[in-house]
């Protein structure tokens, strides 16, 4: 494998860990936001509001970019692009799956925020979104180690 080829795989682990970072600090929230009253707390509520849908897209974007990695390294070793594209780890499998679950729990976050804002009781989604945040976590941290060891693999 080639300079150019390590440097287009090694794309999506350097963004995946920047998203980590942030996916931590978004879920820091839980804690921050007991600790919070009045105006504060609304600001930074609209702050993880506004985080989360962005946070959204970059999950979107990353596991995207691990597509076109892995199809513009197939065409330069002239690999099948088709056969590339099909995730061979377990890794590969949990990244589509874990962004579906991000975008779950982003909606049940726009239904509490939808809520609220009509002043409706938004219990129910806001608990959802809260339990789906504790397990999304917990997933990416085993996706992110899983990742770690494909490395290996990989390069």
């Amino acid at each position: 494998m080639g300079i150019l080829t390590t440097a287009i795989l090694l794309l999506h682990p350097l963004v995946a860990c920047m998203a980590l970072r942030w996916m931590w600090l978004q879920y820091g929230w839980k804690k921050k936001s007991k600790e919070m009253k009045g105006e504060e707390r609304k600001n930074e509520l609209e702050r993880h509001e506004k985080n989360g849908e962005r946070l959204l897209q970059l999950a979107i974007g990353t596991v995207l970019l691990a597509f076109f990695a892995k199809g513009i390294v197939a065409l330069i070793e002239d690999e099948d692009i088709m056969q590339a594209l099909v995730p061979k780890s377990l890794h590969g499998w949990t990244g589509p799956f874990g962004v579906s679950l991000l975008w779950i729990m982003a909606r049940w976050g726009r239904k509490t925020r939808n809520l609220r804002i009509k002043k409706e009781s938004f219990h129910i989604p806001k608990t959802k979104h809260g339990r789906a945040a504790d397990i999304l976590i917990a997933c990416m941290f085993l996706h992110a180690f899983l990742g770690f060891l494909y490395l290996f693999t990989v390069l």
